[in-house]
């Protein structure tokens, strides 16, 4: 294919920051990923992209696509949006939106977010009913449960596990101050850390809901598939454990140390069964406290 030009960073309204790592080239997930460079093409937005893949091919075809694609210094989830945000300061840029490579619906709300950046220094990106329906059944489940929880002790909006968030300039410091070189925190966690650390310093922390409708493919490789349900467990037990435990998880304290304490009932490698049991029975005990899932 014809590669398409970058646009200029400097001016632009927004840019799109992600991370790949793509071993498998055969993987769907890195399709989707071409499809959201596209994407951010199509808006005349740019996108930075800090590749930690093995296969230089990986790079180029994002490069072909319109994406600028930097090499990863330091491997990791919350390493490669500082290192794809710092470029874009340096390149003269004000405004980003960070996310993950197969949201392919990201580009279209970023303009939208753009504005609400005018007076926002992070924006949440959360997702719409129809959105949610889209969603792999277990993630659903799960991400639901663990928002819910959020919500009502740490006052996130309901739907802050979608990954999308909008960042200004001052909101970005946050970012480029997230511990990310410390043990166990090289993952998930910077999207809860940053938006806490705005609020408390007194920056406005707003929230919008979006259609980041979900790729068939994506559902289809994920549903039903143990090795994805894992996944989804340990993002649960990995944000929960950590954010609960924040000196600003006031609210609700009974139902904090009750989900804090089914995690700590959990084995440190459990089984398939004991993942269900586990959501299973934690959903029960969070209707005690008025959840209600779809």
């Amino acid at each position: 294919m014809n590669r398409i030009k970058s646009p200029s960073i400097e001016g632009a309204p927004v840019v799109g920051v992600t991370g790949t790592y793509y071993p498998d080239l055969r993987d769907v997930r890195f399709e989707i990923a071409l499809n959201t460079a596209e994407g951010w093409s199509e808006q005349e937005l740019p996108l930075v992209v800090v590749d930690g893949s093995p296969d230089n091919k990986v790079a180029g075809a994002l490069r072909a696509r319109g994406a600028t694609v930097l090499a990863a210094q330091q491997p990791g989830i919350a390493s490669q949006r500082q290192e794809g945000a710092r470029y874009v300061l340096q390149e003269g840029g004000d405004k980003i939106i960070t996310h993950e490579p197969e949201k392919p619906s990201t580009p279209g709300i970023a303009r939208t977010v753009a504005k609400m950046l005018d007076d926002h220094s992070i924006v949440f990106i959360g997702r719409t009913e129809c959105s949610k329906e889209s969603m792999p059944p277990f993630q659903r489940r799960t991400e639901e449960l663990a928002g819910w929880v959020l919500e009502r002790t740490l006052g996130l909006p309901a739907d802050a596990l979608a990954g999308p968030r909008g960042y200004n300039r001052q909101g970005t410091q946050h970012l480029l101050r997230y511990p990310s070189d410390s043990p166990g925190m090289n993952n998930w966690i910077y999207m809860y850390d940053n938006p806490l650390a705005a609020r408390a310093n007194g920056e406005r922390v707003g929230e919008i809901q979006a259609d980041l409708m979900y790729p068939e493919a994506q559902v289809e490789q994920e549903t039903g598939n143990p090795a994805f349900d894992r996944k989804r467990y340990e993002q649960f037990a990995l944000q929960l454990n950590y954010l609960l435990k924040r000196p600003e998880a006031e609210q609700l304290v009974d139902l904090r140390n009750m989900v804090l304490g089914s995690l700590a009932l959990m084995p440190e490698q459990p089984t398939d069964a004991e993942i269900r049991e586990f959501f299973d029975v934690l959903e029960v005990k969070a209707r005690r406290f008025g959840y209600k899932n779809n």
